[in-house]
């Protein structure tokens, strides 16, 4: 079987540009390198992670305003009640008796 001769890989990239999640291009300067962005590392532009969760808590907050401004403006009809209904109507009840217990 043979084998091959050369097993090497390069040292740098050679990369024109990088594409971010908007489609806009990156450029990169020559002869920098690229390296994979941890958890806690800067990236490249606007690819990171950061841009999504702030927009997506501007997103959330809007949203909340929203549903609290309907629910002031909603004047809540569910507590609404009519007069003279049955709803309306203090309910009274009577006590259970006790049933008496013949002896035996």
């Amino acid at each position: 079987m043979a084998e091959p001769r050369d097993l090497h890989s390069p040292q740098v990239a050679k990369v024109d540009y990088l594409v971010d999640e908007n489609g806009s291009r990156l450029d990169v300067p020559d002869g920098s390198g690229l390296k994979v962005a941890g958890e806690h590392e800067e990236s490249v532009a606007s690819t990171g992670p950061t841009n999504w969760v702030f927009y997506g808590m501007i997103a959330f907050a809007i949203i909340v305003a929203i549903l609290f401004l309907l629910q002031m403006f909603s004047g809540a009809p569910g507590t609404d009640t009519e007069p003279g209904s049955p709803t309306a109507a203090p309910m009274v009840e009577t006590p259970a008796e006790p049933t008496p217990v013949s002896p035996q």
